[in-house]
């Protein structure tokens, strides 16, 4: 072969990977770039960035948070733009409630297992190997109790009314380890709880957007940040990482119950 040649079938052989490159380079490009979103009931999104195509839905980031929304809940024109296909949706819908119920019995059997353990100590069954367990199992209970931070659940629905700190502020923050934003806010967050003894942080780690407790609040962005007062009743909510707008509700929950 001359080196004409042997030139040639390089060229030739760089073509495809070069084809894919660009093929590659123009798709990270689309998702990357800001852009708008209109829903079918009219509701707008934005300056909004595809973070996440998942066979439901898109997963969009702003400067604010994350929030999905559903393909069932765009055009037909943006469906067809991420190929959308139902069946792949119901399919991917289904394997995620599956997870979701899986989790859920087995968070269910550890608090079955647990309480009997707790039972069996309480009512003798069980007693405790030495003085020191006596006396630090009684500790832990009121350490657990008097917690300024504490994660309430993942992912599982849960009653925030049973852990709101009456007579005090409860600030209950909706995350998730995934969330830039969430991971933003909430070191001043957990500051603000363990510097004022008024003030008590209450954390929700939603998992993603399938689970139980997304589905009970009706979260459809995340961080959000709700506020309630000393009587336990809901002042405000903050949608987004805004520690100025957490800080202004929780300065009116001090003073409104």
């Amino acid at each position: 072969m001359s080196r004409q040649e042997f030139s040639r079938a390089q060229s030739f052989a760089a073509k495809p990977k070069m084809k894919i490159l660009t093929f590659l380079i123009v798709c990270f490009a689309s998702v990357a770039l800001a852009e708008d979103f209109k829903a079918i009931d009219g509701k707008e999104y934005k300056n909004v960035k595809v973070s996440r195509v998942e066979p439901d839905g898109i997963v969009l980031i702003n400067k604010s948070g994350i929030l999905k929304i559903y393909f069932t809940e765009l055009p037909k024109s943006v469906q067809d733009r991420f190929h959308y296909d139902p069946a792949q949706a119901a399919a991917y819908s289904a394997g995620q409630t599956a997870s979701q119920v899986a989790l859920q019995s087995q968070q269910a059997e550890l608090r079955r297992k647990l309480a009997e353990e707790r039972n069996r100590y309480w009512t003798g069954q069980e007693p405790a190997k030495n003085q020191q367990d006596t006396l630090s199992a009684p500790a832990a209970v009121v350490a657990v109790r008097g917690q300024q931070v504490k994660v309430i659940s993942h992912g599982a629905p849960v009653d925030i009314t049973q852990h709101l700190a009456l007579g005090n502020v409860t600030v209950v923050d909706f995350y998730a380890d995934w969330c830039g934003p969430c991971r933003h806010i909430s070191p001043s967050l957990e500051q603000m709880a363990r510097t004022d003894p008024e003030i008590a942080l209450r954390k929700i780690d939603i998992v993603n957007w399938k689970t139980a407790v997304v589905k009970q609040y009706n979260i459809h962005s995340i961080p959000q940040v709700n506020i309630y007062n000393r009587a336990g009743r809901l002042v405000g909510t903050v949608v987004g990482a805004d520690i100025q707008e957490v800080k202004r509700y929780v300065a009116q929950a001090k003073t409104s119950g």
